[in-house]
């Protein structure tokens, strides 16, 4: 099966996903990109990635404080 759309999921400072979700079809990959509301079991924040077969990324960024950014 090939996979178009990916999430990752990369906790505080590390350089590697803790998590990574492939997705044949844009549909499943937003469903699953909605799913995320918060910084799960980060120290002090969780970075989430949804790149598209584009190259375009999209970027959540949950802090333990509250914050919330993205791009």
């Amino acid at each position: 099966m090939e996979y178009l759309y990916a999430i990752t999921a990369t906790y505080d400072n590390d350089s590697t996903p803790i998590w990574v979700g492939r997705y044949s079809d844009a549909l499943s990959a937003v469903n699953e990109w909605n799913k995320i509301v918060d910084w799960g079991f980060a120290d002090e924040f969780a970075t989430y990635n949804l790149s598209e077969p584009s190259g375009k990324m999209h970027t959540k960024i949950f802090y333990r404080n509250g914050n919330v950014g993205g791009k």
